[in-house]
């Protein structure tokens, strides 16, 4: 049942390549779900059907039609950012999230800045907001260091293209509108 609606980064190819090789580093230790936990949903490796991203913004999905509207407003054009870490943050229902840390983007904060002052949503404050792809989400805290530390190995700075961005409804997810 989708709830809600959320704003994402569409890929390059071959950022998404890249992306994927860092990943699959993890060999058997590669069933990711970026899914967060208390989602109203039973199975979240079975709704995480969103691609590897990170989320700009998110909103009740009541108000799809008005967020649509103002989003065609907002210039959107690609834009390149870097990984420059891996990290681990606590997430809901006790759970613990491992994810791609970014470098500062002067530009994809601009627009962040934009999106929010015409579809403001508190949770995606600029003012108190970090950028990052999420990896995996889970609440075997275990699990989360040794997939950081197998991803911490040989690890390498990537610089992405962001191509554009996509609206979609979620879970799971729908395509709605891409930027």
């Amino acid at each position: 049942m989708n709830e809600r609606i959320t704003l994402i980064s569409h890929f390059d190819k071959n950022s998404t390549i890249k992306i994927n090789e860092r990943i699959n580093k993890l060999g058997e230790n590669k069933n990711i779900c970026k899914v967060p936990f208390g989602k109203n949903v039973d199975n979240r490796e079975e709704v995480d059907t969103l691609p590897i991203h990170f989320t700009m913004c998110a909103w009740n999905i009541a108000d799809e039609e008005n967020i649509i509207l103002k989003l065609k407003q907002i210039k959107f054009s690609k834009l390149k950012i870097k990984v420059i870490g891996l990290n681990i943050m606590k997430g809901k229902e006790n759970s613990y999230c491992l994810y791609f840390e970014l470098e500062k983007n002067i530009e994809l904060e601009k627009l962040q800045g934009e999106i929010y002052n015409l579809c403001p949503s508190e949770r995606y404050n600029p003012d108190n907001f970090t950028f990052h792809i999420t990896i995996h989400i889970d609440k075997n805290y275990e699990k989360i260091i040794k997939m950081k530390n197998i991803l911490e190995k040989d690890f390498k700075e990537l610089e992405l293209v962001v191509e554009n961005f996509g609206l979609y409804e979620i879970y799971p997810a729908k395509l709605v509108e891409i930027f």
